[in-house]
């Protein structure tokens, strides 16, 4: 059987439905790719089942080019990346009927790298640096498809400067309805309104959702009625945690801030960080301020009666009063752009919970290599092996290779990104010498950190 979300894809963007002004800047940035301020790769970015990845292959077929399509949830490391985007990035291309078509000619292809924020896991093996490596050295435009586009950029600086970003939105329902429609004429069969209506606001702007429901009611049947889509029930539909908010400080609706809420995996005491961070972005009028926060203050007292007393079911108040309280609580108008940002203190905690785990996994590398526990390895070891990591490259090299420090390790020692030039030569030279080879004296010479030597602090983790 042939699923219908891949026997109707759009061939070409102008059969794309709906994001138009994303679709339109989409063409815009591949029809100027070469041009010296344009950017070799673009990320697509917004939730399943909106027409991203459509879109990506629809632009392909209109300008004639080759494909490379990797899927990261399948292949999640270094190797994998370079083996198939980087090879294909770097490389010429074939027409579809298998001629060569030089690039000097005008003829590309297109990278794309699917579901690209699951590539960053704890699973993964390099592949943040292979990535960026990738998009550095290419040759050819590379799409980077993500649901998640924090989960993508946040261990990487590299990205956002290398890559135009185009966020795509939701489907309205009448776009879905339509589209619906076409493919009922189209199969033979016939759908009531009602029936339309229930699927539409079941999927919550799923086009790709929308598509498998009709499938899956239409199969055997002349006539899809509303008593047909009834027996479905709804769709778990989940939100981002950015729409979530959106809809609180901007709806101005209790159930709607209530519903976002529902549909949102995200703890309460997390939710009131999101919150926390971003209303005085939306609401600047004081009374609108201090009534909002005055809401979220009351939200946190019963959270933490929670955290003390275990009474979980104050939960059920602190959530009204965060989402119902703090969207009621502004009266003027809304006077940010919907960029709401991540919670401070959550980053900070994050970034301390990684350093910690990445210090306690060198430590045990170091004490396994010096017959030490990783206490007394992190305590008396680890404070004059950095100072020597920072300033001997024969040292960092060598050990890199000896310890089989990982990328994050690496930059951990030295106080660099991921991503940066020092870990990438770092591996690089370790990788050389453990294949048998010897350390080149050129990249000695060129590779200086801007560190003052010995600075790093231990003491706080």
């Amino acid at each position: 059987m042939i699923e219908w979300t891949e026997k109707y894809r759009p061939a070409t963007l102008d059969k794309v439905v709906g994001n138009k002004a994303a679709v339109a800047d989409l063409r815009k940035w591949a029809e100027t790719w070469e041009t010296a301020r344009g950017k070799k790769a673009v990320i697509l970015a917004g939730a399943p089942g909106i027409g991203k990845t459509s879109a990506a292959l629809a632009l392909a077929k209109d300008l004639g080019w080759g494909m490379v399509e990797m899927n990261a949830s399948d292949t999640r490391n270094a190797a994998s990346v370079r083996k198939v985007a980087l090879l294909g990035a770097l490389g010429e291309t074939f027409t579809s009927e298998g001629e060569y078509a030089s690039s000097k000619e005008g003829k590309r292809k297109l990278i794309i790298l699917d579901e690209a924020d699951n590539l960053f896991g704890r699973e993964d093996a390099g592949g943040i640096g292979a990535i960026t490596e990738t998009i550095r050295a290419s040759k050819q435009p590379i799409v980077l498809i993500v649901n998640d586009y924090y989960a993508l950029t946040r261990r990487s600086s590299a990205i956002k400067s290398l890559c135009k970003t185009i966020r795509f939105e939701p489907l309205k329902s009448s776009e879905i309805k339509t589209a619906l429609r076409e493919i009922a004429k189209r199969e033979g069969f016939k759908i009531d309104e009602e029936a339309l209506d229930h699927i539409t606001e079941r999927v919550g702007g799923d086009m790709r959702a929308a598509v498998n429901d009709l499938q899956s009611l239409a199969e055997g049947k002349t006539e899809v009625t509303h008593d047909d889509v009834v027996a479905l029930g709804y769709r778990d539909v989940r939100k981002t945690i950015f729409e979530s908010v959106r809809d609180i400080l901007r709806s101005g609706s209790c159930r709607k801030s209530r519903e976002s809420c529902m549909a949102l995996d995200e703890a309460p005491d997390s939710l009131i960080l999101w919150i926390d961070e971003n209303l005085p972005l939306e609401y600047r009028e004081p009374r609108d301020l201090y009534a909002g926060f005055d809401s979220l203050s009351k939200a946190d007292v019963y959270l933490g009666r929670v955290r003390r007393k275990r009474y979980y079911r104050l939960w059920s108040y602190a959530s009204d009063l965060m989402t119902c309280g703090v969207s009621v609580a502004r009266k003027g108008s809304a006077y940010g752009q919907g960029k709401y940002r991540f919670p401070l203190w959550l980053s900070k905690m994050s970034r301390s919970r990684s350093v910690r785990r990445t210090l306690r996994s060198v430590s045990e590398k170091i004490g396994k290599e010096t017959h030490a526990s990783s206490s007394l390895a992190r305590a008396d070891i680890l404070p004059g092996f950095t100072y020597i990591f920072l300033n001997d490259f024969e040292f960092r090299v060598s050990t890199t290779a000896k310890l089989e420090l990982t990328e994050r390790e690496i930059a951990f020692l030295l106080g660099e990104k991921e991503d940066s030039t020092a870990v990438k030569q770092t591996v690089e030279q370790a990788k050389r010498i453990r294949e048998g080879g010897s350390i080149e004296i050129k990249e000695i010479e060129d590779f200086e950190l801007d560190k003052e030597p010995g600075q790093k602090d231990l003491s706080q983790f």
